[in-house]
């Protein structure tokens, strides 16, 4: 060989990248990574319109009035607020009533559909991740 092909110690040079390992190893471990991932974007779409039609009905009922708090809320009245949950999604609407707190649930989303969601996102993301992970690191030994 050349003195321009090889290095120093008289290796051939590398021209290209080092082929990489491939990142699914089998048929079977891709179907799986598009289960979990698919089951992820499932969970996180339906949390994503829960919250949003929490939103919108708080919206909704603030504008149609007839809620002490809601009006209290508008009127910006001291101590009133409205306090959106995540877990179950829901709007929650506070108010100081002759010194009192007082708390009203403006609108909330079922609280099962909401828990299957975020389990389905959860366990989508760590499903798909472990899936990738844990044969490489398999390898690795």
């Amino acid at each position: 060989m050349s003195e321009a092909m090889t290095g120093p110690t008289n290796e051939p040079l590398s021209t290209g990248p080092t082929p990489r390992r491939p990142l699914l190893h089998s048929r079977r471990q891709a179907l799986g990574v598009l289960v979990a991932t698919g089951a992820a974007i499932v969970g996180i779409v339906v949390l994503v319109v829960l919250w949003s039609s929490v939103g919108a009905r708080t919206l909704e009922a603030s504008a149609a009035g007839g809620e002490p708090c809601l009006e209290a809320y508008a009127a910006d009245q001291a101590g009133a607020e409205v306090s959106y949950g995540a877990l179950p999604p829901q709007a929650v609407c506070s108010w100081e009533v002759d010194g009192e707190r007082q708390e009203v649930v403006v609108t909330s989303a079922p609280a099962a559909l909401a828990a299957t969601a975020t389990v389905l996102a959860v366990g989508g993301v760590i499903g798909a991740v472990a899936l990738l992970v844990v044969p490489r690191l398999r390898d690795a030994r």
